[in-house]
C-alpha cells in the first residue's frame, strides 16, 4: 500500500513573482512537520514553485532529512495563466472577482481562463508519477490548492476541477491499496493548527462510524 499526503504549501507573501513563505506559513509548516515526526515518512516530494518547495523544506528539515524530489508536474497553474505577480486570498481588494469567487463556492471562476482539461490531465500525471516512485510506504507531496484540487478529483471522478478550498498547510490523503484501488481518506485536513495528535483525527472519524474511505 502506498500513502500520499497531499500538503497545500504555507501561507506565501504577496506581490511578487514566485513568492516564498510568508512568517506565518514556515511557522505552520513547522507546525505540521511536529504533526508528523511520529509516522514514517519514507519520501518528500515537492513541486518547483518556491512557496511549495520551501514548505517541504521546512518540514524536512524538522524531521532530520532532505527533500527528496522536485516534480515538475505539481506545479500551480501561474505560468499556465500568465507572468503576474501572485496575489494571497488575504490580501485580494474585498471586490476583487477571484476572492469572490472562492468565498461563494464558485471556485472553478477563481481562473476562468485556465485550461481545465490540460491542466487536469497534469495532476492525473503527476499523481502517477508520485505512485511509480515505491511499491509501498508513506509519501508527503506538497504542492498547491489547484493542483490538489485536480489530482483529488480525477481519484473521485468528479466533474469539477475545482471543488474546495484547501487552507494552508493542510493534508488530503490518498491510498493506492494493494489491489490497486485508489481511495481518498482525507481532504483539508488541518489537525496540526489545532495541535491535535496526527491519528486523533483518525480515531475521532471512527468514533462516528465514518471508514475513512471515499473510494473511486
Amino acid at each position: 500500500m502506498i500513502e500520499i499526503l497531499f500538503v497545500r504549501h504555507g501561507q506565501p507573501v504577496s506581490g511578487i513573482r514566485n513568492p516564498e513563505l510568508a512568517p506565518a506559513g514556515i511557522t505552520d509548516a513547522r507546525r505540521l512537520a511536529t504533526w508528523l515526526r511520529h509516522d514514517e515518512i519514507d519520501l518528500i516530494v515537492a513541486s518547483p514553485y518556491s512557496r511549495a518547495l520551501q514548505t517541504a523544506e521546512v518540514i524536512a528539515a524538522e524531521l532530520g532529512r532532505d527533500v527528496d524530489h522536485v516534480l515538475e508536474d505539481l506545479r500551480e497553474w501561474d505560468d499556465d495563466i500568465s507572468p503576474e505577480d501572485y496575489t494571497a486570498v488575504e490580501d485580494m481588494a474585498a471586490d476583487d472577482p477571484r476572492l469572490l469567487a472562492v468565498s461563494s463556492g464558485r471556485y472553478e471562476e477563481y481562473v476562468p481562463s485556465l485550461d481545465l482539461p490540460a491542466f487536469r490531465r497534469r495532476a492525473s500525471s503527476a499523481l502517477e508519477e508520485i505512485l511509480a516512485l515505491r511499491d509501498s510506504g508513506r509519501i508527503v507531496a506538497v504542492a498547491h490548492g489547484g493542483i490538489i484540487n485536480a489530482a483529488l478529483a480525477d481519484v473521485l471522478e468528479m466533474p469539477k476541477t475545482f471543488w474546495h478550498n484547501p487552507a494552508y498547510t493542510s493534508v488530503a490523503r490518498v491510498r493506492r491499496l494493494d489491489s490497486g484501488v485508489l481511495v481518498v481518506d482525507s481532504v483539508n485536513d488541518t489537525a496540526h493548527l489545532r495541535g491535535v495528535p496526527f491519528d486523533s483525527g483518525r480515531d475521532a472519524l471512527a468514533a462516528t462510524g465514518f471508514d475513512g474511505e471515499l473510494a473511486r
